[in-house]
């Protein structure tokens, strides 16, 4: 059975269906354990929110035919009706086009990764999720591609959720997030990382309005997280909690940012208007290096602009042994903590 929690998270956020780790066929043929797929993965009253119809027959389709090739004995072993009505539901459901599936938002169910445990057996808490509310093929007409959490995200994330030194980070911190997309990274913080409150911010308002409706799915209250829009080189559109004279934050973070070198000057002036205007200690920055020179120009203007650029040495599990917020290492992903020099 330990084998469906991880399958079940990676169904949830919508892995591709060929890196499934989907039980072998001898474990498959269990009962036990198509009851347990069923209900964790299929089960609209007990699984929530089901990836796209799509998806879901071509995860269903792939279980189906594994089950037929592993059933020698048909009178002892058998598929359970359970499975066989959602696939023969799932095969008669109309399925969009291609260019309704390219607008169309999902949400998804991301599962955070345990830190390691004192002993070899598994936690048995229940499964620490975050939602989002995406289309990894959407790409807005300003050439945002912020509707999908992207690799260097996910890496964050396994950090905080993973390392001590990671969760030391937010908790009981004010935390702000730069060009947030989904929000993911902040959901995170302020859902299972005990973040004293979060601001997430992003340029896009079609961003901020999903980010929004995400809040309330992961079942956080206003106090706890709010949305914004921040055009950078413009003043926060975040309203003040009760009680705060101006906006403040301990630690900042942000993910992905670095996909253009025309970028950089207007990062680099918004990283010092946090350090001289919102009292930020630290800006935690993680980038998938596709580039080396533009991540270089980064690094150089940092140079000139006398911050301190320490880079974290932490490093995603590989593809295969991971076990939460799934993404390719395929590409060097690398994690900094940038501050003022006198610190």
């Amino acid at each position: 059975m330990d084998s469906i929690p991880l399958l079940t998270a990676q169904y949830l956020q919508q892995v591709e269906p060929a890196s499934l780790c989907i039980p072998d066929g001898p474990a498959l043929v269990s009962p036990t354990i198509q009851t347990a797929i069923f209900e964790s993965m299929f089960n609209e009253d007990t699984a929530w929110p089901l990836p796209p119809i799509p998806y879901q027959t071509r995860v269903l389709k792939s279980i189906v035919a594994r089950l037929e090739q592993s059933i020698s004995d048909p009178e002892e072993d058998e598929i359970l009706d359970s499975l066989m009505e959602t696939w023969t539901t799932l095969l008669s459901t109309p399925k969009p086009s291609s260019l309704e599936q390219a607008q169309q938002l999902t949400y998804i169910s991301y599962t955070a990764p345990n830190p390691p445990s004192p002993t070899s057996r598994p936690s048995p808490e229940p499964p620490r999720t975050v939602i989002t509310s995406e289309n990894r093929s959407l790409i807005l007409s300003s050439g945002t591609t912020g509707f999908r959490t992207w690799e260097a995200a996910l890496h964050l994330g396994t950090y905080l959720s993973i390392e001590d030194s990671g969760r030391a980070l937010v908790k009981g911190k004010r935390v702000l997030e730069l060009g947030a997309g989904t929000g993911f990274l902040s959901f995170l913080c302020a859902k299972h990382c005990g973040a004293q409150n979060v601001v997430v911010t992003d340029r896009e308002p079609a961003l901020v309005e999903q980010i929004d409706d995400c809040i309330g799915r992961n079942e956080l209250s206003r106090e706890k997280i709010q949305a914004g829009i921040w055009e950078w080189g413009r003043p926060i559109e975040v309203p003040l909690r009760d009680g705060d004279e101006k906006m403040e934050f301990d630690i900042a973070l942000g993910a992905d940012l670095i996909y253009d070198t025309d970028i950089i000057p207007l990062l680099i002036s918004t990283i010092t208007d946090l350090f001289r205007n919102y009292s930020v200690g630290e800006f935690i920055i993680a980038a998938t290096i596709r580039n080396e020179n533009t991540f270089q120009t980064f690094l150089d203007a940092c140079a000139r602009s006398q911050f301190a650029v320490d880079q974290i040495p932490f490093q995603s599990p590989p593809s295969e042994e991971q076990k939460g917020f799934f993404h390719s290492t395929s590409v060097p992903i690398r994690t900094y903590r940038v501050t003022t020099a006198t610190q």
